[in-house]
């Protein structure tokens, strides 16, 4: 299954209502869990507020739940494909 890295910044909306943005977030969460995307959630410090690495079984599933989760105003995502090393050297010359 492939897997994602998604870096997430809190938006204005999100910092001032974070009960409103938690909730949002939480029911997004679940609707897909229950889909088969497998979420891990890491708060972190610096340029941005968060850190999910999602495994999601089809990309049609991961588009659809970014896009949900930016319909809701509260967080805006960078979103990276991770290949695992091992993979990526059969693709590398030399």
């Amino acid at each position: 299954m492939p897997t994602y890295i998604v870096l997430g910044r809190l938006t204005p909306k999100a910092k001032q209502n974070p009960v409103e943005a938690r909730k949002a977030r939480d029911k997004n969460w679940s609707d897909y869990e229950k889909l088969g995307l497998k979420i891990r959630a890491y708060s972190t410090l610096g340029r941005f507020d968060s850190v999910l690495i999602l495994d999601a079984p089809t990309e049609e599933l991961l588009m659809k739940f970014l896009m949900a989760a930016g319909a809701t105003g509260n967080i805006e995502t960078e979103t990276l494909r991770a290949i695992p090393v091992e993979e990526a050297d059969r693709f590398r010359s030399g």
